[in-house]
């Protein structure tokens, strides 16, 4: 498959990421709002059923956002054909390097000199979003979505001990592949963790995509090659 210019996001979409990233943080960490002028209660009753609708509709998960399906957008291999430039060499160079490990492990150095917008090692220490929410927060915020889902439809009790690493791409939303510790059990031993979630500027919730432990990555990968 080609290198195309789909794969690598325009500069467009960031702006309106920052603005929806403050949005969804408000409702994932249940911040205060406003109460509503008061208005009749068959007008509340009206306006609450559309909303509820139009939430549930924005809410909805999309086509690449299915629960524990294990995947990188698509398989990738490097055209027969030499690299006509060095742009295209690393290009080449990064998207192997990137689908090799599904997502969740991109070194810095392996990032095209030229890549404006695309998947990238985030700092987890630095401001993510005003007024002081750093990388790691918002991580943090994304991986126990994606957590209380895997607790959910496994019957388990992980918790978040510590995010190790995050890749993440921002274009039309905010889709992470986050690394990290967790327990198993109150008692257990940590165990590293891969968790994929994502909110698209459209939607007001965190959608949670896929949560294993990393040694599960690691046996599915052995088992198909």
């Amino acid at each position: 498959m080609d290198p195309s210019a789909s794969m690598i996001d325009t500069v467009d979409g960031e702006l309106e990421v920052t603005q929806h990233v403050e949005a969804s943080l408000s409702d994932s960490v249940k911040l205060p709002t406003k109460r509503k002028a008061e208005t009749s209660p068959v007008a509340d009753s009206v306006e609450g059923e559309g909303n509820r609708q139009e939430e549930e509709e924005k809410d909805s998960g999309e086509s690449d956002q299915v629960w524990d399906v294990d995947s990188f957008e698509s398989d990738y291999s490097s055209p027969e054909e030499a690299a006509s430039n060095t742009d295209e060499f690393e290009l080449r160079r990064y998207l192997r390097h990137l689908y090799e490990s599904g997502g969740f492990l991109l070194e810095r150095e392996m990032v095209p000199k030229n890549l404006f917008q695309g998947w990238r090692p985030l700092n987890l220490d630095a401001l993510f979003k005003d007024p002081n929410i750093t990388g790691r927060d918002y991580m943090e915020i994304m991986a126990r979505v994606a957590i209380d889902k895997y607790n959910q439809t496994k019957n388990k009790t992980v918790t978040l001990d510590h995010i190790v690493r995050a890749v993440i791409r921002m274009s039309i939303g905010v889709k992470a592949y986050i690394t990290f510790m967790a327990k198993e059990c109150p008692e257990g031993e940590l165990v590293e963790y891969q968790a994929k979630a994502e909110i698209r500027v459209w939607q007001t919730k965190i959608h949670p995509i896929l949560c294993r432990p990393a040694s599960s990555s690691s046996s599915s990968s052995s088992s198909s090659s």
